[in-house]
């Protein structure tokens, strides 16, 4: 018979929904007058934040769960100000050496805020969904981000995962490693950084678009108000549809391009000049 050890940092992998043999709750409720910023710090915890235009306090609901009551022990919440900004820390996931079979540890987030409220937050590995916020800056090294109505900026940084963003004021990516991004509907200007590999959608963007640079897979531009700018791609296709200014293309692979309704200049490396 073969033994398997595996750290518990990925065991709820194995735990289903409904397996949470010891459980607490981890609540906080915060006086929200004169802060100006919440910032999540998770962990591989999952997280929901929901924006409230009537709500004065920030409510934090977190539901810890283990197969072992000495590990839900462990996983406990803190918070702590910082000027304008308070800051609500997830403790680390237990890690137990010598046991095998199907253990876990987790520790998930429910959070209403006001809507006036800016989101920061950094995160492991757990799943992130936001809705009715002021702006977020997120980091986070893998898990998937989905976002709905961001009134202001949306500043993200990812390692793996795939990102879903719609209706928000400007998009900016500083980086990402790996995974899918699907944004629409910007008010003002979307930027992206450096992406290593996964498809790019963005559509509905009012403003215009900047992309340095795309190792491969694919991006699909529609409907942009102003220029796009794409300063290299790798081994994906580009397309644009619908470009309000001018698409510049300024160094690209083996994959094609192709593009129709651009009001502007077209401007690509010259074996892509009739596509």
């Amino acid at each position: 018979m073969r033994l398997i050890l595996v750290p518990l940092l990925l065991a709820s992998s194995f735990a289903t929904a409904n397996e949470c043999q010891f459980s607490a709750e981890r609540n906080l409720d915060i006086d929200a007058a004169g802060l100006q910023a919440l910032r999540m710090e998770l962990g591989s915890s999952d997280l929901t934040v929901q924006g409230d235009p009537a709500a004065t306090r920030i409510e934090v609901r977190g539901k810890a769960c283990a197969s072992e009551q000495a590990w839900l022990d462990e996983l406990q919440i803190a918070q702590n100000r910082q000027g304008g900004k308070v800051v609500v820390k997830a403790a680390p996931r237990p890690t137990h050496n010598g046991w095998f079979g199907k253990h876990y540890a987790y520790l998930d987030f429910v959070v209403r805020v006001p809507a006036s409220l800016a989101i920061e937050i950094e995160s492991g590995s757990g799943d992130t969904h936001a809705a009715n916020i002021a702006s977020l800056a997120y980091q986070s090294g893998s898990g998937d981000l989905n976002l709905d109505r961001v009134a202001g900026a949306v500043s993200v940084t990812v390692g793996s995962g795939d990102v879903v963003a719609n209706h928000v004021g400007s998009f900016k990516l500083g980086h990402a490693g790996s995974g899918d991004m699907h944004v629409a509907d910007v008010q003002g200007d979307a930027t992206i950084g450096h992406v290593g590999s996964g498809d790019l959608g963005f559509s509905d963007v009012h403003g215009s678009l900047r992309a340095d640079s795309i190792g491969s897979g694919d991006i699909t531009l529609e409907r942009i108000g102003g220029d796009v700018i794409i300063g290299s791609i790798g081994s994906g296709d580009i397309t644009a549809k619908t470009i309000g200014g001018g698409l510049t293309v300024r160094s690209a692979g083996s994959g094609d391009i192709h593009h129709s309704g651009v009001a502007g200049k077209v401007d690509v490396p010259k074996r892509h000049e009739d596509d």
